[in-house]
């Protein structure tokens, strides 16, 4: 700056010089050109310095923030493990490297191997060291460790691993202690892929974001999760991955952040086809000084188990063979619809059905051809039915409709209904089926005024299927009046 200074004297001063003789003018023009130009060229190398000078800052802060997720990596294993630079001194130290070797971390920040290990062992890890640098990549070798305790067998696991410039940064290492083990080939061939999957990815999703909720860094497995690439997601919102009805979710969980609260929760992703995918986040907060930095958060893909659940879920209300819902669900659901009935007064009727003469459908053609009866009739009650009603499936061979209208029910149009349909079926399928289909059905209905349960109206129904299916029985020529099944 004060060679700055200097120069803008001299240029003030020469330009005065234009009240000098007019046979010194040119002279005076000249190097007040010269002046101007060494003065422009000196401010354009000021500004690139301080240009460089941003840009290194930056890169500085991306490698830092760089060196304290590796901090968390190795905190985070059960196996002692370190990361060092590419000179050899230790970075960073997990407590069970810490523990294994008897040191303090401050032991071991900034020391060599050589500064803590016997000169006979240094030699092997650091032609190892040296080796792997020179061709960044993965490398597992057995070598002696000694310990507070006494010499260990251990096998070291080691990958480099770059900064966000992209420079090889050094080399991460995880130990596996087999001192108390016998190492035979098939053990030390699962350790070996053990580590090379180790070290070449995680199978969990690992993410971290900063204080505005961007995400600063994504590793592989996380952004193939999503069908992107680690640097198609750093820098974007995570919100923008995220459908819109989860975004109450991920504020949440970042105001427990702020407030220094781990937690694990569901969240739904957006993949880049479309759909939606359900994680397991397991998230805690980073701090940068006394202050919050953002979140470090482990994405476990339970899509599949979700949906398993929402299968069983599924199971647990229908009926396997006719896809009806089955006691279970035509209860459930019943109940509500009454409710809603009452709400709403409107009239509700229940059609309580038994399949008539299925035994001898199953005496004749198998339980298979039994089982074809059953999933027609179901057919059958679906089409002929409003989707809104409620149809099920109750046990057996006895099934049931409950439907609900807003003026008084005409019961003959529903039971006439039913058999138009099974006529239907008679006509154009039986001959192909082998058998006929013929139901027995009583209906029960139930004013809004009332207060009846459907388990009351069932039972009336029963009464009333029970009455007309023995009076079928009665009817047949030779058959006396019985049990209806």
């Amino acid at each position: 700056m004060q060679l700055i200074v200097i120069l803008l004297l001299l240029a003030a001063g020469l330009a005065g010089g234009f009240l000098a003789p007019p046979a010194l003018m040119p002279f005076i023009t000249g190097a007040f050109i010269i002046l101007c130009g060494a003065l422009l060229v000196l401010l354009w190398r000021v500004a690139i310095s301080a240009h460089d000078r941003f840009d290194r800052a930056k890169w500085d802060q991306a490698n830092k923030t760089m060196t304290d997720f590796m901090q968390v990596l190795i905190d985070i294993m059960p196996n002692p493990a370190f990361f060092k630079d590419t000179e050899g001194r230790y970075r960073g130290t997990n407590p069970a490297f810490e523990k294994l070797l008897g040191k303090a971390k401050s032991e071991l920040i900034g020391k060599t191997i050589g500064d803590v290990a016997p000169q006979e062992i240094v030699d092997k890890h650091q032609e190892h060291d040296q080796t792997l640098l020179a061709q960044p990549g993965h490398q597992v070798y057995e070598a002696p460790l000694k310990a507070w305790d006494g010499e260990h067998h251990v096998i070291f696991i080691k990958t480099t691993y770059q900064l966000p410039d992209g420079k090889v940064a050094g080399i991460i290492g995880i130990l596996k202690d087999i001192t108390q083990r016998l190492r035979s080939e098939e053990e030390l061939e699962q350790l070996r892929r053990f580590s090379d999957s180790t070290a070449q990815t995680m199978t969990e999703g690992l993410v971290l974001t900063d204080a505005d909720g961007k995400f600063t860094f994504v590793n592989p497995a996380a952004a193939r999760m999503l069908g992107h690439t680690p640097t198609e997601m750093i820098e974007q919102p995570v919100v923008s991955f995220v459908p819109k009805d989860q975004h109450t979710i991920v504020r949440q969980a970042d105001e427990k952040r702020l407030k220094g609260i781990s937690n694990r929760y569901e969240l739904a992703f957006l993949h880049r086809d479309g759909t939606r995918r359900t994680f397991l986040v397991s998230g805690g907060p980073r701090i940068q000084g006394a202050q919050f930095g953002g979140t470090m958060a482990v994405l476990t893909d339970i899509t599949e188990r979700k949906q398993m659940e929402e299968e069983i879920r599924s199971l647990s209300l229908h009926d396997e063979l006719t896809s009806l819902y089955n006691r279970r669900g035509f209860m459930t659901l019943a109940d509500h619809v009454l409710k809603t009935a009452n709400r709403l007064k409107k009239v509700i009727a229940l059609i309580y059905l038994d399949v008539d003469n299925l035994k001898k459908i199953n005496d004749s053609g198998g339980h298979k051809m039994g089982d074809r009866a059953l999933v027609e009739v179901a057919f059958i009650l679906r089409k002929g039915f409003r989707e809104t009603d409620i149809i099920g499936r109750l046990g057996g061979d006895e099934f049931a409709v409950l439907a609900m209208e807003a003026t008084a029910m005409n019961v003959d149009a529903l039971s006439q209904r039913l058999r138009d349909r099974l006529d239907l079926f008679n006509t154009r399928s039986s001959a192909e089926a082998g058998f006929q289909l013929s139901v027995s059905t009583g209906v029960a209905t139930r004013e809004p005024d009332q207060a009846e349960a459907v388990e009351e109206m069932l039972s009336r129904a029963d009464l009333l299927m029970y009455e007309q299916k023995r009076a079928k029985k009665i009817a047949e020529p030779g058959k006396q009046s019985g049990p209806s099944k």
